[in-house]
């Protein structure tokens, strides 16, 4: 069965065509400017013809935190598979139960990271999402139990540009760089901060969670940013980047 997998950010938009566990392809778009609906479905059909070959979807599965998004897109794939588009929200059966105030305000892509890093590394798991907002999510014993969330790496270096008088925008590459500790210019020392920040925040945070909770955590990360920060986190961990797709199938065929 092909299943596409879609995940709305803030930042990128992530489409993953799936047979079986295996992705047979993947698609990111930027979230903005938002397309009309014509123009995603164009964009998708034109993928499926070459990879699918004419075999039919079995179904769509979409994760948004974008909601002016979510709807377009739906409409986008509505006609591409005999099925009605599911939409990830902590009702559906995941797996999972919550230990959180307001389950339906958890981020469907948090849901769909920790379902998947369950099956793949097992749990007790903390999560690492380094997308726009840089996302901390805890499981222990198949229970959502929260975690933290931070900005960012891009929104450090537009939030330190937009709020100073001087200080440059600087584009901080997503796979790779010359980072050092100690910065020699300006640009160098604001990548410094953000990167070298945003590594000893999330491993704090991670001491804090064991200590609370008393145990040792698996660690996976994942996001736009993963693949940078991969090379600056101390802690043993699983570099996954499409966990969020792999959570959707998952979530799909317990659904289906």
């Amino acid at each position: 069965m092909l299943l596409l997998a879609i995940d709305i950010g803030n930042s990128s938009i992530n489409i993953g065509l799936f047979s079986g566990p295996v992705i047979l392809w993947k698609l990111k778009l930027p979230t903005y400017p938002v397309r009309t609906a014509e123009a995603y479905q164009g964009e998708i059909n034109a993928l499926l013809s070459k990879i699918a070959s004419g075999e039919a979807l079995g179904g769509v599965i979409i994760s948004s935190v974008v909601p002016e998004v979510t709807g377009i897109l739906r409409e986008a794939v509505r006609e591409l598979s005999s099925k009605e588009p599911l939409l990830l929200n902590a009702s559906l059966d995941t797996g999972l139960s919550f230990d959180v105030y307001s389950p339906g305000e958890v981020g469907s892509d948090r849901i769909a990271d920790v379902v998947a890093a369950r099956e793949g590394i097992g749990e007790p798991v903390v999560v690492i999402d380094f997308g726009t907002a840089t996302a901390v999510s805890v499981c222990k014993d198949g229970i959502f139990l929260g975690g933290a969330i931070l900005p960012g790496i891009g929104l450090m270096a537009d939030a330190l540009h937009r709020g100073t008088a001087r200080l440059p925008f600087v584009e901080i590459d997503r796979q790779s760089g010359d980072i050092h500790a100690v910065g020699r210019d300006t640009n160098k020392c604001i990548i410094s901060g953000i990167i070298y920040g945003t590594a000893g925040a999330v491993e704090r945070l991670v001491s804090e969670i064991e200590r609370e909770m008393g145990c040792t955590f698996e660690i996976a990360i994942t996001g736009g940013y993963s693949c940078l920060m991969a090379g600056l986190i101390r802690r043993d961990f699983n570099l996954e980047p499409d966990l969020t797709l792999k959570g959707l199938r998952l979530i799909y065929e317990r659904n289906a």
